[in-house]
């Protein structure tokens, strides 16, 4: 991430380094919603983000994952967050909806026709002495 021109420019005060005692870490989930390939785009408009990041990068490449959300999270701790718990409630939520499908639904005539009907387990007539 860092190189030759990078710290140049932080050195002539063009560009900013967090002090580590600064940084507000965080862990992000790996999800395809929180990539740093959908945010990098967005952020780069943003001045005050990109004076931690050099102006050019490889073609092709894009920021470190941890070091984007770091700088990410400690500019804006409140937004960060707020999108993990969106995305993490829209995980959850997709897998409820799979849960869901998997339920079956019985009429109600067919409950009472079922209740009628004495159910013996397997492992229940194991245990039970045919004497």
């Amino acid at each position: 991430m860092y190189n030759k021109d990078f710290l140049r420019l932080v050195l002539a005060d063009s560009k900013n380094l967090l002090e580590l005692k600064n940084v507000k870490f965080v862990h992000i989930p790996v999800f395809d919603e929180l990539s740093v390939k959908k945010f990098w785009p967005m952020m780069k408009s943003d001045a005050t983000f990109m004076k931690y990041f050099p102006d050019k990068l490889p073609k092709g490449r894009l920021p470190d994952r941890e070091y984007f959300w770091n700088v990410f999270n400690t500019l804006n701790e409140d937004y960060v967050s707020e999108l993990v718990r969106k995305a993490n409630e829209q995980r959850n939520m997709a897998a409820r909806q799979k849960e869901d499908e998997q339920v079956m639904q019985v009429s109600e005539d067919w409950w009472v026709k079922l209740n009628a009907i004495p159910f013996v387990s397997c492992k229940f007539c194991c245990l039970l002495d045919p004497l």
